[in-house]
């Protein structure tokens, strides 16, 4: 079943700009170039993709947007095999509350999902939340002071340690990149902070 995402960006109006439909794009391209890598069912990664965050204001949204996804795709008539894959994908997608992902389809969902939070747009994303709930931009800490919320800590806490949590040999490479490339941009952001990016 294809699905238009015009007909989808409606359900995220109004979003933060973290998990807005900017947000839902990005991954679902992420997902679409790790289902042909990995060989994944391209329909169900991206109908999974569209819809992984459409109830994003629910305590667990995974398992939210997944029931918006089955009524969603039941009123589109799509066969209860697609539904249900769709569905089980985006239950298990959600990393503070891991759920085994049993299939392929949710395994690449789960890691271009988490792809988008790394890397130099994981950085803005974590600028971008901080700022919508009022924490502060940065504070430089050590990998051990995680209790506070700010972007920084925010990285300490979950951003830094994605890569090993990746379920695909794609995704797990890719973050591994993105995440060096974020290192070496707060490297140079906290050089700024403390005045020391110049010589002299």
């Amino acid at each position: 079943m294809e699905i238009d995402p015009e007909e989808v960006r409606p359900l995220y109006a109004d979003r933060d700009p973290a998990h807005d439909f900017e947000h839902i794009l990005r991954v679902v391209r992420l997902a679409e170039r790790i289902a042909r890598s990995e060989g994944a069912d391209p329909a169900v990664v991206r109908a999974a993709a569209l819809l992984h965050d459409v109830r994003r204001e629910e305590a667990d949204h995974a398992i939210a947007s997944a029931a918006f996804a089955r009524w969603w795709l039941t009123e589109r008539g799509a066969s209860t095999e697609f539904i249900e894959a769709v569905a089980h994908a985006i239950e298990a997608h959600r990393f503070r509350e891991p759920r085994v992902a049993c299939t392929l389809e949710a395994r690449v969902l789960f890691d271009a999902d988490k792809l988008d939070a790394l890397g130099i747009i994981g950085l803005a994303r974590l600028f971008a939340y901080s700022g919508a709930h009022c924490h502060p931009l940065w504070i430089a800490v050590g990998e051990e002071e995680t209790g506070m919320d700010s972007a920084a800590h925010e990285f300490f806490r979950k951003i830094r340690l994605l890569p090993e949590r990746m379920q695909t040999e794609t995704g797990r490479r890719w973050a591994e990149a993105r995440l060096d490339r974020m290192r070496r941009a707060i490297e140079w952001l906290e050089a700024e902070i403390r005045g020391e990016d110049f010589e002299g």
